[in-house]
């Protein structure tokens, strides 16, 4: 039944991953491998997950399911039903989630990167202040880049979420929608800020990314802990992997999101240029706690929680050796 369940939701929530099988193929000795059910948004933060599932990675270790979703809330819903152990997630949808009692801890980090906002560059909005009165295409509401448009970006520009009325898209139909003059601007992760801006947009914010991290239920923790462990050596090796030899996983990123040739640019080059924004990591440091309680203290100030939220209470930085670095 179980299968059930997971194989309903990732046909409703399957992403631009889907365009290679959502569940990596077993060997004929996965009854010797520890089970484990593993879910990512698919975004560019999260390429060490797309990586170790197209390439993978997770079944040499691992008896693995891997699904990809459209958004964190999504992600979180799977997360909240029990179908999934391990899930690259982001921080503010967390702050969400755990304030209503889901039961997860985060034991690694993932990525760093950045989220934009871009206009058409014919427009004349040359800032987020003259966003006033106008469309603003966003993603889900609840999700990451929505807390941190919301409760970031617009508090910077002076306008609230009600200066601006903020329309929710897929991110690959952001852009189309800037085109059309359905929105005025339009606010990008990557690879698709990256590949906005070949295209001819201008950007007229920056903020940080929406803080990616490793989540596990606490019920993995308590009964999977081997499969768990199997699975963060498989994260850590693909991170330095993708590090070392940042070339590696171009094509399987392409592949993964559609990326086309822009002008005379090669889609490789597309996606080295964004993962040039990214940082992977699998250590934190006190920065990235700074950073993800802003994230729950702006996810307070919205609404979206009723109380404030510690994240050092979300963390469990005792299972992975290392995973804070030293100063």
């Amino acid at each position: 039944m179980k299968k059930i369940l997971l194989f309903m939701v990732a046909v409703l929530v399957l992403s631009a991953c889907s365009n290679t099988d959502n569940s990596t193929s077993s060997s004929s000795d996965d009854s010797e491998k520890p089970e484990l059910n593993i879910g990512y948004v698919s975004i560019l933060a999260n390429a060490p997950g797309i990586v170790a599932d197209k390439n993978g990675a997770f079944n040499e270790k691992l008896t693995a399911e891997t699904y990809g979703f459209n958004s964190g809330p999504e992600l979180y819903q799977a997360l909240a039903s029990g179908d999934l152990d391990v899930a690259y997630a982001g921080i503010p949808a967390l702050v969400n989630w755990s304030s209503r009692g889901l039961p997860v801890k985060v034991i690694s980090k993932v990525s760093e990167g950045k989220v934009g906002v871009v206009t058409s560059e014919d427009s004349g909005i040359t800032s987020v202040e003259e966003l006033k009165g106008q469309v603003l295409a966003g993603v889900k509401s609840g999700s990451g880049v929505d807390i941190i448009t919301r409760g970031l970006i617009l508090p910077d520009a002076g306008l609230t979420a009600e200066d601006v009325t903020i329309q929710e898209f897929k991110q690959t139909n952001i852009e189309p929608a800037v085109d059309s003059g359905q929105a005025q601007a339009g606010v990008l992760n990557e690879p698709f800020l990256t590949y906005s801006l070949l295209r001819g947009k201008k950007q007229i914010a920056e903020e940080n990314d929406p803080a990616l991290v490793i989540i596990v239920s606490e019920e993995a923790l308590k009964n999977k802990p081997e499969a768990v462990q199997a699975f963060m050596d498989v994260h850590q090796s693909t991170i330095e992997d993708l590090n070392d030899d940042p070339e590696k996983a171009n094509q399987v990123l392409v592949d993964v999101f559609n990326i086309a040739d822009v002008e005379d640019v090669p889609a490789e080059q597309v996606i080295a240029k964004a993962k040039g924004k990214m940082t992977y990591d699998w250590q934190f440091d006190d920065n990235d706690f700074d950073y993800y309680q802003q994230l729950a203290d702006a996810a307070y100030d919205l609404g979206y929680v009723d109380k404030k939220v510690d994240v050092n209470k979300l963390m469990d930085l005792s299972f992975v050796d290392g995973v804070t670095k030293s100063e």
